[in-house]
């Protein structure tokens, strides 16, 4: 396609520069899951666990660090689309556009702890889920036998400069 016209997707909707998915490993045990690996991609798949024997806590990044994340993925996007396959992404003349609202999902694949394992929110990451079948449990990852993977989905949303919001869909 030669011309873009005059609305784009990637301008008015900054996710849209990044990869349709990534896939990344996050914490074997206790652990934090990083602002990076949170993000990148409109869907982002992170493995963690890897069959730990006990309980094990992921606590995301804090909300701001997330955000810096998903700011910088963004801009790479941009960057790299300029010079390479995809030239014709054309970021805005003024900076990357506003992230309010912006969201993508996540999938946090618990690879067979053998006891109940529980995903936290760092500072300014609010955890909940879309209904109440999930809501006792919105934080807990599902369980399985050492290393049968179970996958729980979030849809993460930007709610504010400083704050994140996950929801547990599944």
């Amino acid at each position: 396609m030669a011309f873009k016209g005059v609305f784009s997707d990637d301008f008015y909707n900054a996710i849209h520069v990044l990869p349709a998915s990534q896939a990344v490993n996050g914490p074997t045990g206790t652990g934090t899951l990083t602002g990076a690996q949170l993000t990148g991609a409109l869907e982002v798949d992170i493995a963690v666990g890897n069959g730990a024997a006990a309980a094990q806590t992921y606590t995301t990044d804090t909300a701001v660090n997330i955000i810096a994340a998903i700011n910088n993925a963004v801009a790479l996007a941009y960057k790299n689309q300029l010079t390479s396959f995809g030239a014709g992404v054309n970021p805005p003349t003024v900076g990357l556009p506003n992230l309010f609202n912006l969201s993508w999902t996540l999938s946090i694949s618990n690879q067979g702890t053998t006891a109940a394992s529980t995903f936290a929110g760092g500072t300014g990451v609010t955890v909940n889920a879309v209904n109440a079948g999930l809501t006792s449990g919105a934080g807990n990852l599902a369980l399985g036998a050492p290393n049968v993977p179970n996958i729980t989905r979030w849809v993460v949303t930007v709610t504010s400069p400083t704050t994140v919001t996950f929801t547990r869909v599944e």
